[in-house]
């Protein structure tokens, strides 16, 4: 368990700020850009926190663009990407980093290397896309590190229930049924509001969120918003040497999104 409970404090911050987190992710391992540089970068330009994706021999994500940062990412060994998990803590010590956990990923690293490996790397929390599967949230939050479940779309109130008294947190509502897949941008904040009517949890909104439209309709709804394919298709489309300004610029107008206008702070200002 971490020492530093840095999610909580980054959730306090925010509502001290009046804005909402901004949690950006990026695949260890992708040669586009040095993971840990570009860590770096979005935090100093406004990231509150950072995920992280472990490339392992068969993970294989859905959502187009992160599963081409694994493909990138294929012949970095899971080793070398926790290497980068440990360096990114030492030059972020208060960033609140949260791995991406795959079926794949606890199959080929297996649950107990999993979890210490985690732990020791000085991750956070896991971001479980399978809750009920091969690691459970209720074991992962067992360990101290923060249990932060995948919750798609239509998923059982019963089972669902469950997963948020599981979480430490958070948990992470997803918008869409695959990451990167394009939201109407007209209804994008009625899917943030529906999943808020119905969440006890405070949690993080994400699959489909592109842009400062998108982050500015779901912030009132949220205690965070995640960008991932943007992210990644934005820093593959850039030229080499203007990747990492690309991002920086990119990340600041997400970030600025997610402030709250004195209207919505004054209906509570606080996510579930």
């Amino acid at each position: 368990m971490s020492p530093v409970d840095r999610i909580g404090a980054g959730l306090r911050a925010a509502d001290l700020r009046g804005d909402r987190l901004l949690a950006v992710y990026l695949t260890l391992g992708d040669p586009l850009a040095d993971p840990v540089d570009l860590a770096v970068t979005v935090a100093e330009a406004g990231a509150d926190v950072i995920e992280i994706g472990i490339p392992t021999p068969t993970t294989r994500p859905r959502g187009a663009d992160i599963a081409a940062s694994f493909d990138r990412a294929r012949s970095c060994p899971p080793e070398r990407a926790w290497d980068q998990a440990r360096a990114l803590r030492t030059r972020l010590p208060d960033v609140p980093v949260l791995a991406l956990v795959y079926p794949s990923t606890v199959a080929d690293l297996g649950a107990d290397a999993l979890l210490a490996t985690a732990q020791e790397s000085g991750v956070d929390g896991l971001v479980l896309t399978d809750p009920h599967g091969g690691l459970s949230a209720e074991r992962v939050a067992a360990t101290g590190l923060s249990a932060i479940p995948l919750l798609l779309p239509g998923a059982d109130p019963v089972r669902r229930r469950g997963l948020e008294s599981a979480a430490r947190h958070l948990t992470y509502q997803a918008l869409a049924e695959r990451t990167g897949e394009r939201l109407d941008p007209d209804r994008v904040g009625d899917f943030a509001a529906a999943a808020a009517a119905t969440a006890t949890t405070p949690f993080l909104a994400g699959f489909g969120i592109r842009d400062e439209h998108d982050i500015r309709a779901v912030a009132p709804h949220a205690a965070g918003v995640v960008i991932g394919s943007a992210l990644c298709r934005g820093v593959a489309a850039a030229e080499p040497p203007a990747r990492a300004a690309w991002a920086a610029a990119a990340v600041r107008g997400w970030k600025a999104a997610t402030v709250l206008s004195g209207t919505e702070l004054a209906r509570g200002g606080h996510a579930r």
